[in-house]
């Protein structure tokens, strides 16, 4: 038996059921939030949920049995549909949590498309590299690697927006008492923008590293990791928030 795949299949297990866990925590807990803040236990429950059908679809992939196979055709389309529209959730949800998304609305549309932008270069980095679809140039997936670089420059365009751009928005937009919470929230949201993001670039960089089947079984891996920190940390981090902010109203 394949131990890389037997650990792959355990860490998607553990993923959706951390998820399934997460969304009824979310919905159970929302009455706990003021009238202001519920539509961020809304988008939270969004965030998980989204990921919750996301695995379920790809369970069968995610066997034992599957994983064995010498051959293996990955979800990429999956994942990154699902990435797509979760990410930007994501984001939006901090913004509605601090109020910047009614005062400051070029930023926010300026980190979605960034973000956007980030997630489709992502996938036909990973897609044109893994299907060959892109011409080799001197024996190099030049165009992969471009791609690839141009969605690493989106993610350290949006972690600036996060670390030197709000900031400042997020004082002046909330008084005080809020912004002490806003901004400590923030403070665990770069975190995971910087060191859980980090995991998505890793898991391509991998896979042009290595062409086995068992590097893209470990490239898998890596992305069940990296969802379950992001959408649940995201979503968890915003909600604790909005429960402090709620007590505070």
């Amino acid at each position: 038996m394949n131990v890389l795949g037997l650990v792959t299949s355990y860490t998607f297990e553990f993923a959706l059921i951390t998820m399934i866990a997460a969304t009824i925590y979310f919905l159970l807990e929302r009455y706990r939030l003021s009238d202001e803040y519920k539509p961020v236990s809304t988008f939270a429950i969004l965030t998980t949920s989204l990921a919750v059908i996301e695995y379920f679809n790809m369970r069968e992939f995610f066997t034992i049995e599957n994983l064995s196979k010498p051959d293996l055709n990955f979800p990429t389309e999956y994942r990154y549909i699902t990435w797509l529209i979760a990410t930007p959730i994501m984001l939006y949800t901090y913004f509605v949590l601090t109020k910047l998304s009614r005062y400051a609305k070029p930023i926010v549309i300026l980190t979605i498309s960034l973000n956007f932008l980030m997630i489709v270069s992502g996938y036909f980095s990973e897609s044109a590299y893994s299907n060959g679809w892109m011409p080799m140039v001197s024996g190099t997936y030049v165009f992969s690697y471009f791609l690839f670089g141009v969605g690493m420059a989106c993610w350290v365009g949006i972690i600036y927006i996060f670390i030197k751009v709000l900031p400042g928005h997020v004082v002046k937009v909330n008084d005080q008492r809020n912004s002490d919470y806003c901004l400590k929230c923030l403070g665990f949201v770069q975190k995971l923008i910087i060191y859980g993001w980090a995991i998505y670039p890793l898991g391509l960089f991998v896979s042009f590293w290595d062409g086995a089947s068992d590097t893209a079984l470990m490239r898998e891996m890596i992305y069940n990791f990296g969802d379950l920190f992001n959408k649940v940390g995201f979503a968890l981090i915003c909600f604790s928030c909005a429960k402090k902010l709620s007590k505070k109203s």
